[in-house]
């Protein structure tokens, strides 16, 4: 019988990242440059809500969460830094289950 790995604890630092290089490759933009842009607007996320979940399908192919949508709100997707803390705080969930 073989030994499952525990699933990884990702931060929010980490989820930060890895949304700001989805956000990249969506809208043809260096992630760095886009995470600059969007830090001095102070700015949301900025992409429709479809584009939002072509992203969070790629998210959980790369880091293996899956986000309840029914628990996603304007509130949590208001930022990269948001979307980020709300993804760190299911993962860590999970992880307790």
């Amino acid at each position: 019988m073989a030994v499952k790995a525990p699933p990884k604890k990702w931060t929010a630092t980490e989820l930060e990242e890895i949304i700001f290089d989805l956000l990249g490759k969506l809208l043809n933009e260096d992630p760095a440059e886009l995470r600059e842009k969007l830090e001095a607007q102070g700015a949301g996320l900025p992409v429709d809500s479809l584009d939002i979940f072509d992203i969070l399908a790629e998210f959980r192919i790369l880091t293996g969460l899956t986000l309840p949508k029914r628990e996603l709100r304007q509130k949590t997707m208001r930022s990269v830094a948001a979307l980020a803390k709300f993804a760190a705080d299911k993962a860590g969930k999970e992880i307790a289950k």
